[in-house]
């Protein structure tokens, strides 16, 4: 009975082990919402400060490519990695939770620190690496739990769905193309109007 109690544990849907996932992000969010309101107003300032020279920058010269790629395989490669270990059961929910964290707090602050003007330098800066890194975590990370389960049950893990894997890495690299070409122009359309 419990052996098969376990079973049935480890074949719920993948629909399941993302809903779980989406909630530690969500947990993640708010913990950045609230975090942001620890920040002082002096620091805020200075971070006004910071991101208007970091966007007049990026937008007269394109980010470096390499920060660029890490930027946006960080997240669902640490995903990756997890799968192949028990301690993925625990971890996995973890870098759900910090990828929502600090990119609530990031957000917030641009927000704190410039005000509305903050907030269309976040979209413009996050919004469309958001758009591309989100679903390949989720579907990592969501394999990636399958597998971590099944080792921590001491259970042989299944192979992973490389099609998913690639279509995920195919994403990614196409993100990183687009944030490189376009987020640059979308800064300097964006500049003129909050200064």
């Amino acid at each position: 009975m419990k052996q098969q109690h376990r079973r049935t544990r480890l074949t719920k849907p993948p629909q399941t082990r993302a809903w779980l996932l989406c909630l530690f992000f969500a947990a993640g969010i708010l913990a950045g919402f609230l975090a942001r309101r620890t920040v002082k107003s002096d620091d805020l300032s200075a971070l006004g400060g910071y991101v208007s020279e970091y966007a007049a920058l990026t937008a007269q010269q394109p980010a470096d490519i390499i920060s660029v790629v890490w930027a946006y395989l960080r997240y669902p490669a640490a995903a990756f990695l997890l799968g192949f270990t028990a301690w993925g059961v625990m971890l996995l929910p973890l870098l759900c939770t910090a990828q929502g964290f600090f990119l609530s707090f990031s957000v917030h602050c641009f927000a704190a620190s410039l005000g509305r003007g903050g907030v269309t330098l976040a979209l413009a800066a996050l919004g469309l690496r958001c758009l591309f890194v989100l679903p390949c975590l989720l579907v990592t990370a969501s394999d990636s739990f399958q597998s971590a389960w099944r080792r921590a049950e001491k259970q042989k893990p299944e192979r992973r769905d490389r099609r998913r894997l690639l279509l995920c890495l195919f994403v990614l690299l196409t993100g990183t193309v687009a944030e490189c070409t376009l987020v640059p122009k979308l800064f300097a359309l964006l500049l003129p109007r909050i200064a």
